[in-house]
């Protein structure tokens, strides 16, 4: 009998990072190929990992490398799966739907929310919208006209007063980038003082490490090692991630290849079925995420039940 087993690498480099589960002989011609969101790679592993051990005869590599890059991957066939922290822009579906056909099947995935950041020991508790604005956007961004570049410039009690800034951001390949560009910059441009990181992870670190750090992430890479801002509403309240009016919450999506509901049952299918039954939403809720309780497109379940 052919002894399977389990081989799983990490390949982390300045832009990505791969997981890979594969048998050793008898090779299949059934395999998964999931690239996109940073934000998600760690639910889409635990997602990976619990359905290879179901269905140990495939292959299944997940690559963290964006969101930039799942529509190309889908388009050219390089991937089966793809998942971002973003919709596609009209101009990648218009390229997919030129190349394919059809428009690409897409899934509310889930819900997370964005945060603000600081070192534990910063005394700052929360800021306005029009502040995220100042610290992180260029000069006019959403009206504002001054940047705080020391920590008074912000609050002039801080102990922090005459230390500097240092704001921490994604780069523009990543979903997150393009979400807080859009919902925290007014779709201004960033400054060119942020010092951009390719993963949510290393933000994370980074601002732990730095006492005069302030950065963004998804709230799943968030860790005891850091304070979460509260965001100033002009009514005076402080809302956090679990609020329902938090102005920074969004939706994440996945993508599939393949035209699901046109073909026999496929891997996309089974796995999306196992994504969409009590395990998979249970690892999805520990990962940190929320279930879409309005999908603004298809959900998971419903595209696995029109599975041909």
């Amino acid at each position: 009998m052919t002894r399977l087993f389990r081989r799983f690498f990490v390949v982390s480099m300045l832009f990505s990072a791969s997981f890979l589960w594969a048998q050793s002989d008898d090779e299949s011609d059934r395999s998964l190929i999931i690239v996109g969101s940073d934000t998600l790679a760690k639910l889409v592993t635990a997602w990976a990992e619990q359905f290879y051990v179901l269905n140990p005869t495939i292959l299944i590599e997940v690559q963290a490398v964006g969101s930039a890059a799942t529509p190309p991957a889908l388009l050219l066939g390089t991937a089966t799966i793809g998942t971002m922290s973003r919709r596609m822009n009209a101009d990648e579906r218009d390229a997919f739907t030129v190349r394919k056909q059809r428009p690409p099947i897409e899934i509310s995935l889930a819900v997370d929310a964005v945060v603000l950041i600081v070192h534990q020991q910063n005394p700052l508790e929360s800021v306005s919208m029009a502040e995220v604005g100042q610290i992180f956007g260029m000069p006019g961004t959403c009206g504002n006209s001054v940047r705080p570049v020391f920590w008074r410039d912000l609050r002039e009690d801080s102990v922090l007063a005459d230390r500097k800034l240092q704001v921490f951001g994604r780069t523009a390949t990543s979903g997150t980038y393009q979400y807080f560009r859009r919902a925290a910059l007014c779709d201004g441009d960033p400054g060119i003082f942020v010092n951009e990181m390719p993963g949510g992870a290393g933000i994370v670190n980074t601002v732990a490490r730095v006492p005069g750090g302030i950065g963004y992430t998804a709230t799943s890479y968030t860790s005891n090692d850091v304070k979460i801002l509260g965001i100033e509403r002009p009514d005076g309240r402080v809302l956090y991630p679990e609020d329902p009016e938090y102005p920074l919450k969004r939706t994440l999506y996945l993508y599939v290849m393949t035209d699901v509901r046109s073909e026999r049952p496929s891997i996309e299918c089974e796995f999306l079925a196992y994504v969409a039954g009590e395990k998979g939403r249970d690892l999805l809720r520990s990962a940190g995420f929320s279930i879409p309780q309005v999908a603004d497109s298809q959900s998971a379940l419903g595209v696995a039940d029109a599975c041909g």
